[in-house]
């Protein structure tokens, strides 16, 4: 910069010496003031001599309006306001001689434009940045806003922007003013070095700095820009309404194709659908009803009659312990009269052994257990347990097999009838028992197995007192039972049905419940058998280990029960099949190792494949269940590279949210899908009334299914992870938008899926039956493209 001075002074005149070594001057004590400390500031004394001083050397210019002098520095030419009744200098106006840039986008003139009759007044600022606070004042908005009335309008905003952008560089536009800019603006841009050193006083609301636009302005950019969001809205609305229409026509257009399809007499002309659209077309469609025999007709209106009595069957109260005294309980006395009137005396019972499974969970799967392993031995089971997966003939099972639907048809019209002026009626729980023995006792089985219910003593199936083979497996909270209960409640709840003489095995593993068991069989005067763990089966036994893992995964938690429950029964009545075989033991038998191999029970931790869908099926409704359902599915997945999707379904809200909690607490699933439960009957997915193809039964299915994506949401939200929840309104639709999303192909490559579907036995029968369907229908095969 001082190698410039001496080249303009030789140009210019030698009157100018004298205000360039004041300019020097004045650049060096700003500088000071800029990166020092600040200084004492001068007296007004001190002032006025230095400016008398300065107008004896120069000659006086007529100035219209007082202006106020700057501390250490002359004030700027464009900081000075022209006068109100001349108009601003043009632009393309050209310098004046006098006038020399400070490399900063701001010029200082000679002294002598300074008149003799100013009075120069310095504030007593600190710094910079606080001088220009000062200047954003009242009084100089209100010189704006004169100089606006008068006829130079500020300019726009982006163009001050751009102004002060050009003029933001040291050494540039050396010579003055840029162009196109007003005095007042640069005056504003100058001092914007100044921000930040307090704050900034805000103005009344009469004297608001409207910045480069006026008032009327303000309102018309506000006026345009509330158009533009109204626009924005309406212009969404349409196009969710245009969504909305070619989602129905690409529905009416399906079932046009589907009903193209279905019709023997299609026309030649129609050209022939592709791979794909076959497969989504006759694997995703509504069955259509098929032609039902007259026995299957009357076998569904005994179903419809039986499920009218479950309005009669009393509620799971709290569960309390009871003494030692053994007292009749009305429930079984009158099972017992209902047994007797219809033909089959209490002597009877006693001539075929039986059984008994209680528990909170598993008991279903250890009776299934129990029946592959007696008849691998060569004996007649009947099995007598609920609740049933497709069929209601399924919870009497006669050597393995359902009762045939013309036995059953036939057996509850007989005893229908007879108990029709029974007082008090008979219940759902009591016919079923009732039959069940009756079926037993004309097929002349060897053994029943039965399911406690949930009442256990009191329940309806603990009619056989003379029972020697008790079990008693997994205990947890039940979703009939008070919450106020304890386990040691529950526990209580379950010895109830120890009897005199009998053998108890338990897999019991929780040491409050064990105490419990073991203090009811002590006052029974019996010995409580722990069953061994699933593990020491296969110590020791490298076939035994091949054999366990194959096996199904319920094998894992009940197995060990079933097993011993088998051999206590075979030591009764078949001795020779279970020779030098004491209690808990860990060898097994030619027979149980064959029924081990051949057990299987649908919806139990069970699996099918489809082509491009690997699903995975377990009824999980507990805290215990869902997390062996987790375990489970973990185990056989954590190798797959493919995308995990959830669906699930919860017939009531009782512990919704929890079995959420844990499914996805080891889990991580690309979507998770609710879906209304479905109206399953009978093996069947009915349809409403209507023909309307949504399988749900009533709206408050649906905002069940809505709640549980709402709790999964809140998980989400809870863990900081994305909302994938997806609701659906039926499986069918499900499993079409899986195939939609990743049954797309690409260079020959297969996409897999595994499918996790658990939560209501409704919603695993419903699926199973549906992919049963896919795969008799149809092989899907994609196009390769």
């Amino acid at each position: 910069m001082y190698s410039l001075l001496p080249l303009i002074a030789r140009r210019q005149k030698p009157r100018l010496r004298g205000s360039i070594q004041w300019w020097v001057q004045s650049s060096q004590s700003f500088f000071k003031m800029s990166f020092k400390s600040p200084q004492p500031r001068p007296t007004k004394a001190t002032i006025k001599e230095l400016s008398k001083k300065q107008v004896q050397s120069q000659s006086p210019t007529p100035q219209t309006m007082p202006q106020k002098a700057m501390p250490q520095q002359a004030m700027p030419e464009q900081d000075m306001p022209q006068p109100l009744d001349q108009p601003p200098p043009p632009d393309n106006k050209k310098k004046p001689i006098g006038t020399i840039n400070s490399g900063i986008g701001t010029k200082i003139k000679h002294p002598s434009a300074i008149t003799a009759t100013q009075k120069p007044t310095i504030p007593n600022i600190a710094d910079q940045r606080a001088k220009w606070m000062a200047k954003v004042s009242p009084e100089m908005q209100k010189k704006a806003k004169l100089a606006a009335a008068k006829g130079s309008a500020p300019a726009s905003p982006a163009k001050m922007k751009n102004q002060n952008h050009q003029n933001s560089g040291f050494g540039q536009n050396f010579g003055g003013m840029p162009r196109n800019q007003n005095p007042w603006q640069s005056q504003n841009m100058g001092n914007m070095g100044n921000m930040g050193n307090q704050p900034l006083k805000k103005p009344e609301p009469d004297e608001a700095f409207k910045g480069a636009s006026s008032e009327a302005q303000r309102k018309s950019w506000m006026s345009r820009m509330q158009g533009s969001q109204q626009k924005k809205q309406a212009q969404w609305l349409k196009d969710m309404q245009a969504k909305q229409q070619a989602g129905k026509e690409l529905h009416a257009q399906k079932m046009q194709q589907m009903q193209q399809i279905s019709k023997t007499n299609e026309a030649p002309s129609t050209p022939p659908p592709t791979s794909n659209q076959i497969a989504v077309l006759t694997t995703l469609q509504e069955p259509e009803p098929e032609e039902k025999s007259p026995e299957h007709l009357a076998y569904l209106d005994a179903i419809k009659q039986l499920n009218s009595y479950q309005a009669l069957e009393p509620a799971a109260g709290r569960a309390t312990s009871k003494g030692s005294k053994a007292e009749a309980d009305p429930i079984i006395e009158q099972t017992l009269e209902c047994l007797e009137k219809t033909g089959l005396r209490r002597e009877q019972l006693k001539d075929i052994p039986v059984i008994q499974i209680a528990g909170s969970k598993g008991r279903g799967s250890t009776c299934g257990i129990v029946e592959s392993i007696l008849r691998c031995h060569g004996v007649k089971t009947g099995v007598l347990c609920s609740p049933h997966m497709f069929l209601t003939s399924e919870r009497i099972r006669i050597d393995g097999d359902p009762l045939e639907e013309t036995k059953f048809t036939e057996l509850f019209w007989k005893i229908h009838n007879e108990l029709a002026t029974t007082k008090p009626t008979a219940s759902y729980n009591k016919l079923m028992t009732v039959m069940a023995f009756h079926a037993f006792h004309q097929a002349r089985v060897d053994v029943i197995i039965v399911e406690v219910g949930q009442l256990c003593a009191s329940d309806a199936t603990n009619i056989a007192y003379h029972a020697e083979t008790i079990g008693i497996t997994t205990l947890g909270w039940e979703q009939s039972s008070n919450l106020s209960n304890s386990l040691r409640d529950i526990a209580w709840a379950k010895a109830a049905i120890m009897k005199p003489h009998a053998s108890i095995y338990t897999s019991v593993t929780q040491t409050e419940c064990s105490e419990v068991l073991a203090q009811k069989a002590n006052q029974l005067g019996l010995q409580l058998h722990r069953v061994p763990a699933f593990t020491d089966y296969m110590e020791g036994n490298l076939s035994n280990k091949h054999l366990m893992n194959k096996a199904n995964y319920s094998m894992r938690l009940n197995g060990s029960l079933g097993i011993q429950l088998a051999y206590d029964y075979l030591r009764r009545h078949k001795p020779e099949y279970v020779v030098g075989l004491e209690h808990n033991s860990t060898s097994l038998t030619p027979g149980t190792t064959r029924g081990i191999e051949l057990y299987e029970q649908p919806g139990q931790f069970d699996f099918i494949k489809h082509d491009m869908f690997n699903v995975y099926l377990d009824s999980a409704d507990t805290f215990e269940s869902m997390m062996a359902c987790r375990d489970w599915f973990y185990t056989r997945t954590r190798s797959n590279r493919q995308p995990k999707v959830l669906l699930f379904n919860k017939v009531n809200e009782f512990n919704a949210k929890d079995l959420l909690t844990i499914v996805r607490s080891n889990l991580r699933f690309e979507e998770a899908c609710f879906v209304p439960s479905p109206n399953f009957f009978e093996g069947e997915i009915m349809a409403e009334e209507e023909g309307n193809p949504m399988v749900w039964h009533g709206m408050e299915e649906l905002q069940r299914a809505k709640r549980n994506a709402g709790n999964w949401r809140a998980l989400c939200e809870e863990n900081g992870k994305k909302d994938n929840s997806q609701l659906s309104i039926s499986i069918n639709a499900f499993f079409e938008h899986l195939l939609n999303k990743y049954g797309k192909q690409s260079y020959g490559m297969k996409n897999e899926l595994d499918i996790l579907v658990t939560g209501s036995r409704q919603l695993v029968a419903a699926t199973l039956s549906c992919v049963r369907r896919m795969k008799a229908v149809h092989q899907w095969k994609p196009d390769r493209r």
